[in-house]
């Protein structure tokens, strides 16, 4: 099993329906987020862009997502993504 952290545009291009991801959240968005952990394993549902807006999509129940462009920019709710492989 392998753990990559992802860091560029590339990366998260690349990602498609049922990779699977390790998701930090930040504290902020723990809080705010019912029946939510610090670190979530997560089969990606949708990477999705549109325009300028580039989210992951986690997990529709529970609105699990995240735009990794604030994600590269140490902007956003997620702290560290990796991509795990087998």
């Amino acid at each position: 099993m392998e753990f990559e952290l992802l860091k560029t545009v590339e990366q998260f291009e690349e990602l498609k329906k049922g990779d699977l991801i390790i998701v930090k959240w930040s504290d902020n968005w723990v809080r705010h987020t019912p029946k939510s952990k610090q670190v979530t394993a997560y089969n990606i549902y949708e990477n999705k862009t549109i325009g300028n807006n580039t989210e992951i999509i986690c997990q529709k129940k529970g609105n699990h997502y995240f735009n990794y462009m604030m994600y590269l920019n140490r902007e956003g709710s997620a702290v560290e993504v990796y991509k795990i492989t087998t």
